[in-house]
C-alpha cells in the first residue's frame, strides 16, 4: 500500500505543471517594470540640472531594473481603478514637465541642489526596498531602516523633491501646474497603500514608529 501511495503521489508531482498562469503574470509584471526603469535610464531621458543628479538616476534606474526582474511576490496586491489612477498620475504628471527657459541664476543653482537632493533620497529608499519594490499598492514586506526612519513613504518624498526642482530649474506655469497637480494624486496613492499594509501586524508596529507619511511634521 506504501508503494501505491507513493507512486500516485509521483504521478501527482509530475502531473503538476512547472510553469503556472500565476507565475507567468508575476514574470511579465516583473519585465515590464524592469523595462521601465532601463528606459528612463537611456541618456535621452535625461534632462536633470547637474550631470551627477543624471548619473545617480541612471545608476539608480539600472538598479532597480535589474532587481524589479527578481523582485518578492507580493502577499496582497491592489489592482482597481483607484490604484491604477493614483499610482499613474504620481507618476507621469511630473514626467510631462518640459525644460524651457533657465530660471535665473541664483534660483537655478538651488534648484539643482534641490534635484540633487531628490535623485539621491529616492535612489537611496529604492536600494533599502531592494526586491520588494513595487508600481500598485502592495505587501512584499515592511522595509523600516534607511530614509525609512524618516517618512513612511520616502521614494515618494524623492520623487517629489526632484519633480520640484525641475520645475525649479524651468520655472514655467505648465511645470508648476503639474507639480502641484500631482501631489494630490501622490497622497491618493499614499492612502491606499496604507489602507492595505494595515492588515499587516509588523506595518502597524512600524506606523506607531514614523509618524509621518510624507512630509516631515507636516503629514
Amino acid at each position: 500500500m506504501e508503494q501505491v501511495a507513493q507512486s500516485r503521489s509521483g504521478l501527482t508531482e509530475a502531473a503538476s505543471p512547472a510553469i503556472t498562469m500565476i507565475g507567468l503574470r508575476r514574470a511579465a509584471g516583473n519585465v515590464g517594470l524592469a523595462l521601465m526603469f532601463f528606459i528612463t535610464a537611456a541618456p535621452s531621458a535625461q534632462r536633470y540640472g547637474s550631470w551627477l543628479a543624471n548619473t545617480i538616476w541612471i545608476g539608480g534606474a539600472l538598479l532597480m531594473g535589474a532587481l524589479s526582474l527578481i523582485r518578492v511576490p507580493a502577499k496582497e496586491t491592489t489592482v482597481d481603478f483607484q490604484s491604477l489612477t493614483s499610482s499613474a498620475g504620481m507618476v507621469l504628471l511630473p514626467a510631462l514637465m518640459r525644460p524651457g527657459e533657465p530660471s535665473f541664476p541664483a534660483l537655478a543653482n538651488i534648484a539643482v541642489i534641490v534635484e540633487l537632493a531628490g535623485v539621491l533620497f529616492s535612489q537611496a529608499a529604492r536600494i533599502y526596498m531592494g526586491r520588494s519594490f513595487g508600481i500598485l499598492p502592495a505587501n512584499r514586506g515592511i522595509v523600516s531602516a534607511g530614509p525609512f526612519r524618516i517618512v513612511r513613504h520616502p521614494v515618494y518624498l524623492g520623487w517629489f523633491i526632484l519633480s520640484l526642482g525641475y520645475a525649479m530649474s524651468y520655472a514655467s506655469w505648465r511645470n508648476c501646474a503639474l507639480v502641484a497637480v500631482a501631489l494630490p494624486f501622490t497622497i491618493w496613492r499614499i492612502k491606499l497603500e496604507e489602507r492595505l499594509l494595515t492588515g499587516d501586524a509588523e506595518y502597524r508596529a512600524y506606523r506607531s514608529q514614523v509618524r509621518f507619511r510624507l512630509l516631515p511634521g507636516i503629514y
